[in-house]
């Protein structure tokens, strides 16, 4: 696999830690010269910090985004800035969101290097539902897209409201505003879509998966899933597609 980087140094290394055996890392400097790249179709795979972009290179990036030849991951930390980038991102495509400073950086990486024909479950919801994420202050807006990353999710919206530095009715205003049912199901569409991959790639068993999800009770996920996807995770294989799962989820959380 050949890996295209546009990185700092330090973020650079550690996706160097991340590749296999037979795959290239190259380092471009320009961003004219990784997008000629990418449209000739030069590398498999497009890894960039968002956040450490200016205005204009990140103008010139847009064509790249838009484009699903080449998989684009965004390797980036949370900052407003850097969310905001993510969400004009993320509303062109659905691209993997991974946080550098989460403890799985590594290994994340190394899977979507190894599984890149099909976007993860978070990446297709967050690119549908991105749009609405425009209307948020910064604050509400980078607690939110934390929620597609591979940090920890709050076990409570209290946490999101928390993260966001804004009470809880003021958080489920800004969500009204935006078309989304509120921070709760914000919060149970972003954890439900993590379930995706190990039930359905990794057919872990339902106990397992509440557990790696942060769900209290094994019971509560499968009921979580059947009220929003009509169907327990377990047959999520069967009777469900990815896109066909994020598409469900995006739908119980939009509104108007």
């Amino acid at each position: 696999m050949r890996i295209l980087a546009l990185l700092p140094d330090t973020a650079r290394n550690t996706v160097q830690r991340a590749i296999g055996p037979g795959n290239v890392l190259a380092q471009e400097r320009s961003v004219a010269a990784a997008v000629s790249a990418v449209r000739a179709r030069e590398y498999d795979v497009l890894v960039l910090d968002p956040g450490t972009l200016g205005d204009e290179e990140f103008a010139r990036l847009l064509p790249v985004l838009r484009q699903t030849t080449v998989p684009v991951i965004l390797f980036t930390t949370l900052t407003s800035a850097g969310a905001r980038r993510i969400v004009q991102a993320a509303e062109l495509g659905a691209h993997e969101l991974v946080l550098r400073d989460a403890e799985d950086a590594v290994p994340l990486l190394a899977h979507y290097f190894d599984s890149l024909v099909e976007r993860s479950a978070p990446a297709l919801l967050l690119n549908l539902v991105a749009k609405r994420f425009h209307l948020f202050p910064d604050p509400l807006q980078t607690a939110s897209v934390a929620l597609f990353g591979n940090g920890p999710l709050p076990r409570w919206v209290d946490g999101l409201a928390h993260a966001s530095g804004f009470a809880r009715r003021t958080v489920d205003r800004w969500m009204e505003r935006a078309g989304i049912d509120g921070a709760a199901t914000l919060l149970d569409a972003a954890r439900l879509a993590r379930v995706w991959e190990p039930a359905v790639e990794e057919q872990l068993s339902t106990a397992a998966i509440a557990e790696r999800c942060g769900y209290a009770r094994t019971r509560l996920l499968v009921s979580h899933a059947r009220r929003i996807v009509g169907v327990a995770p377990a047959e999520f294989r069967e009777k469900l597609t990815r896109k066909q799962f994020a598409a469900m989820l995006a739908k119980n959380l939009l509104v108007g």
